[in-house]
């Protein structure tokens, strides 16, 4: 059937199907909103904009209680939802069936047990490059291994990259849940394919609270709105495509892999362009960057149009990826890489009638080499909150979270400074071959052994065009500077800093899980690596950088006065 006959055979046959259900309960088809009559399907790119409600993801409940703590079944299942009222469902992966998946609630102290089942379907959604480390034959094309991102969890727990598995099997994780509140998120992990697993919809937020958190009066309830930001292509029958390119902008030969990928639409929770109404009253956002390689740098914006000037509406960042921060930080704009994280309250008092579009004027790839003749679309905006709802007579009064301390790393304590020089192979054309770490790639032998307990130094050396964010396992990690170098010195085997060292911007000053590395700058981290021995990994966080082949593997070991802490 081609797309046209297609098209028409939907809208014939739409009143007689079950109504599609969105995976935060609300009806597809519901007749309470302009997004609700028979629906008229069109093109991507012709999708009108802000006519449908922001999904909220479900929180998971636990199936039982046992002696290892709350246990809960996540299965991984292949189902279709309605990213946009004019489009026709799309097909999609995701965790219990949603996209994307329902948000876990955890306590501080309090470990929980998941049950990660894999039921998705023997074939892919997508074409695999075999060609890639942990891809190639006889490896199948499905395989899935869940990570909790920012969790310091034992190896075993962890996701490691290798430690996949496949339809009609399972795994079973513990998360002890041994640190502050924090805003993580959990996501798959498979080697060589992460990028098209996660495109895929296999990503859902786990939000870590503790009494600390309980005791303050920050927005709860309604009043706490996770948002998941993502992008992505689909065809003109509504369904995904993952199309890489080049630096250049051009794709690759058909199957093959590409160092990045910039999708056409902006979606928020699994909706294209979706709107919020809101209160005029304090919101918390927790805003999760899951992209494959997008950065955002994201503002509120009270301008009709994302050409005309803009008009800022003002918010302070609460918590970054490891949890809160010493002190609130005002802010205009926040700029989130691939897998950070940032805890937001915007103040919507004193704009009732008004809307607030959340816009972003970050360039694809960033921080952007060509922004004469860009190769990939702009997302100028991606969500609106509407101050249309009265405030409610019995809603209580938010504040921000008062002043709180927050330990600084010792870096006399430091017992070792590691470097890693991140780097890009060329062919002749000037188009990648991969990216990899010290010259070597995943499959490479474990070159970093940490003892635990131990507080180190890390230094990623940036000699590529690109920014990366670096994500570590197991550890929150703080930035201690920023700073430049010389690229002829590193050429030939010696690290020269240049110019000026720069500390962390204020709402950069806490736990970090993943931070930016800029284009030839070193960035250096402090961590101690606490809580558990055996093998972990850091990588970049963009999907197809670490898919190939921009991930190393680091090992914890004890000491003669440190033992797992289990």
């Amino acid at each position: 059937m081609n797309s046209q006959k297609r098209r028409d055979f939907l809208k014939l046959c739409i009143a007689s199907v079950p109504a599609l259900v969105f995976a935060h309960g609300v009806d597809a088809d519901d007749t309470t909103g302009p997004a609700a009559a028979l629906p008229v399907y069109r093109k991507p790119g012709s999708l009108e904009r802000y006519i449908d409600p922001l999904p909220v993801p479900k929180r998971l409940m636990p199936q039982s209680t046992g002696e290892d703590g709350a246990q809960y079944r996540v299965r991984m299942l292949e189902f279709t939802q309605r990213m946009h009222s004019q489009l026709p469902p799309t097909r999609l992966w995701g965790y219990e069936g949603q996209y994307p998946g329902p948000t876990i609630e955890a306590l501080r102290g309090t470990p929980i047990v998941v049950q990660w089942e894999n039921h998705l379907p023997l074939r892919h959604i997508f074409d695999i490059d075999p060609r890639i480390h942990g891809a190639m034959p006889p490896a199948p094309a499905v395989r899935t291994v869940p990570h909790l991102h920012g969790s310091r969890s034992p190896s075993e727990s962890d996701g490691l990259p290798e430690k996949w598995f496949t339809p009609g099997q399972s795994a079973r994780y513990h998360y002890p849940n041994s640190q502050a509140a924090a805003t993580l998120w959990y996501h798959d992990h498979a080697v060589g394919i992460t990028r098209l697993n996660v495109y895929a919809g296999l990503s859902g937020f786990f939000l870590l609270r503790d009494d600390e958190e309980h005791a303050m009066n920050v927005p709860s309830g309604d009043y706490e709105v996770p948002l998941v930001l993502q992008d992505r292509t689909l065809d003109d029958e509504g369904q995904l495509v993952y199309s890489p390119t080049f630096d250049d902008g051009q794709k690759p030969p058909q199957h093959w892999w590409a160092p990045e990928l910039f999708g056409d639409l902006p979606v928020v929770n699994g909706a294209i362009y979706p709107y919020l109404q809101v209160e005029p009253r304090r919101y918390r956002l927790r805003v999760l960057n899951a992209a494959n390689s997008r950065f955002f740098n994201l503002f509120f914006n009270l301008a009709k149009s994302p050409t005309d000037i803009p008009s800022l509406v003002s918010f302070h960042q609460i918590g970054t990826d490891g949890g809160f921060l010493s002190n609130p930080v005002a802010l205009n704009k926040v700029l989130l890489a691939p897998a950070e994280r940032a805890d937001l309250i915007v103040d919507f008092s004193g704009l009732e009638g008004k809307t607030v579009t959340l816009s972003n004027n970050a360039p694809a790839p960033f921080p952007g080499w060509d922004t004469i003749t860009p190769h990939h679309l702009a997302l100028l905006e991606l969500m609106q909150f509407r101050v249309t709802l009265p405030l409610s007579s019995n809603g209580k009064s938010f504040s921000m979270p008062p002043p709180r301390p927050l330990p600084k790393l010792d870096e006399t304590k430091s017992i070792a400074t590691r470097d890693f020089v991140l780097a890009e192979g060329m062919d002749r054309q000037g188009r990648s071959l991969g990216l990899e770490i010290n010259g070597k790639g995943y499959d490479d032998p474990v070159t970093e052994v940490v003892k635990l307990g131990s507080i180190e130094k890390w230094r990623f050396i940036n000699n590529t065009e690109d920014a990366h964010p670096m994500h570590l396992h197991l550890v929150q990690f703080q930035i201690l500077q920023r700073q430049g170098f010389n690229p002829v010195s590193l050429r030939k085997g010696n690290l020269e800093l240049v110019g000026i060292p720069r500390l962390p911007a204020a709402n950069e000053a806490g736990w970090k899980d993943t931070a930016v590395v800029n284009p030839q700058e070193v960035l250096t981290i402090i961590a101690r690596f606490e809580g558990y021995t055996g093998r972990y990994v850091f990588h970049c966080h963009m999907l197809e950088h670490e898919d190939h082949d921009m991930m190393r593997p680091f090992e914890v070991v004890s000491d003669e006065l440190k033992s797992p802490q289990r």
